[in-house]
């Protein structure tokens, strides 16, 4: 049997602990899209009895976004996904509602849903989404690529049909800006989709959940 010197033994228990409590020092961050924060003159109040009811989904992210830790683009090619910086929700679920919570200042009306609604509930409009890129590009600006429908008719009438490009500035270091970057990416979509839902006829045939 071989004996270990006790301190040595010392030593490598000392060593443990040092590496036990760096790992207890890295608890995870977690972030969140936040809805817009300043309306602009374009959201003018508009009468309930006006103001078409709208419902949003469903919104569809890639495969490689629908996971808790936050993606960046290190090269064209590759991404990274960070140990320690998480979104607190699913993704997916967080860009639903805050889109949703976006349109209900910008298209006011008492009548905004996400899907899938109640088929009790009637809407005129119904706002799909598929994401195709979310994250922080090699060149430091987070990018929001996403094509939207704008469906009527019950889901069988495609009134709008479109692909946003957006690119943001990351004000500073670190994922708490990526994220603020992100939720000002999807303020600037919410805001083209409302100025497209505002362009439309108000569509008198109510748009069920599809």
């Amino acid at each position: 049997m071989i004996e270990v010197p006790v301190s040595r033994l010392v030593a490598i228990f000392i060593v443990l602990i040092l590496l036990g409590g760096c790992a207890r020092s890295q608890p995870a961050n977690y972030y969140i899209l936040r809805s817009l924060q300043n309306p602009g003159p374009e959201a003018g109040a508009v009468g309930t009895q006006q103001a078409p009811a709208i419902g949003v989904g469903p919104v569809k992210i890639p495969a490689y976004l629908d996971r808790p830790q936050m993606a960046t683009r290190s090269t064209p090619d590759s991404l990274k996904f960070a140990e320690f910086d998480k979104w607190a929700e699913p993704l997916e679920k967080n860009l639903t509602r805050v889109i949703a919570d976006n349109l209900s200042v910008l298209v006011p009306s008492g009548h905004i849903c996400i899907y899938p609604w109640a088929s009790s509930m009637q809407v005129q409009y119904q706002i799909t989404l598929e994401i195709i890129h979310l994250e922080k590009m090699p060149d430091g600006h987070v990018m929001l690529d996403a094509s939207w429908n704008i469906l009527g008719n019950g889901g069988e009438k495609l009134l709008v049909m479109k692909r946003s490009k957006l690119i943001m500035p990351v004000e500073s270091a670190g994922f708490e800006a990526i994220a603020s970057a992100e939720s000002r990416a999807v303020e600037a979509l919410s805001r083209e989709i409302a100025a497209e839902v505002k362009s439309l006829p108000n569509e008198a045939t109510p748009n069920r959940s599809m």
